[in-house]
């Protein structure tokens, strides 16, 4: 069904992620997340076409306020029992200007296991923040784009010369797919399910205090996609820790969602892509 070997991997151990949250619940009322990541911010210093996180098509790209930020990972942290890795990236990440507090918030939970910070390898960050980042389960993840990361070099050896836990991610490694516009497929309720099944994605996306249950979710949603409430969590809400809780466990639990209709992954017609091809002018993503 899908190309890539870790994509195959992934939908394969889905329905095992699934089943080992829903065990956690029913016997021991843990909530386990996986997988999280945060955008801390829409501006990047690239323009890839197939943006995964659709950032090119944002015509205003802004930081998130850093307190909100806080508060809402307060919040989540006080809901989960554990969250494996917690991923903070953009955009780029290296462009926001509060990028410290945010990893300590991330580094001082004694429920989230690892941190990951995910650059494209195009900024150099100061030495006071790389001095942050020295910590056993942070890692510094640099997505490596050839000729267009310009600063991957000196990016890695200041990690290593500083003692920051840093991987290079070579672009042979990284595959790239197309989820395709935002244009409405027209599946049915069968469909979506069994593209959902396909699609395996175990990665929630925590967007604007709201946690989606992917980045198409999310990032769509701010592009005019449809984005009814029963399909994030709201952290921005007064809602009490007991329904943010259950409502984070039905989230786990969905087996289709609006977004899918607007995507392809999962599909026949979710097939890899040049890493990182740059757009040269403005383009609609439809």
């Amino acid at each position: 069904m899908r190309g890539g070997g870790r994509e195959k991997i992934k939908a394969m151990l889905f329905p095992y992620y699934k089943l080992v949250c829903k065990l956690l619940w029913d016997f021991n009322n843990k909530l386990y997340l996986y997988h999280v990541e945060l955008p801390v911010t829409l501006r990047c210093s690239l323009r890839c076409k197939k943006c995964v996180f659709m950032m090119p098509y944002f015509e205003k790209p802004v930081d998130y306020d850093v307190n909100d930020l806080l508060l809402y990972m307060d919040r989540l942290f006080d809901c989960v029992d554990a969250i494996q890795i917690f991923r903070i990236l953009g955009g780029e990440p290296f462009l926001y200007p509060e990028l410290g507090k945010i990893v300590d918030k991330a580094l001082s939970s004694d429920k989230v296991k690892t941190v990951e910070v995910i650059t494209n390898g195009t900024i150099l960050p100061k030495n006071e923040l790389l001095e942050k980042m020295k910590d056993p389960k942070l890692t510094v993840q640099i997505s490596d784009y050839g000729r267009y990361s310009t600063h991957k070099t000196e990016l890695k050896q200041a990690c290593d010369e500083t003692g920051v836990r840093c991987i290079l991610r070579d672009e042979k490694e990284k595959n790239w797919f197309d989820s395709g516009g935002l244009e409405f497929r027209g599946r049915s309720a069968k469909e979506l399910k069994k593209q959902m099944r396909h699609c395996g994605n175990i990665c929630r996306n925590f967007l604007d205090g709201r946690l989606y249950y992917c980045p198409r979710a999310a990032f769509g949603a701010k592009l005019g996609i449809p984005d009814p409430e029963r399909e994030y969590v709201d952290f921005t809400s007064e809602k009490t820790r007991e329904q943010l809780r259950n409502e984070l466990y039905d989230l786990n639990r969905r087996k289709s969602l609006s977004a899918c209709n607007y995507c392809n992954e999962g599909t026949k017609l979710y097939v890899p892509i040049p890493v990182a091809e740059q757009m040269e002018s403005k383009q609609r993503l439809t």
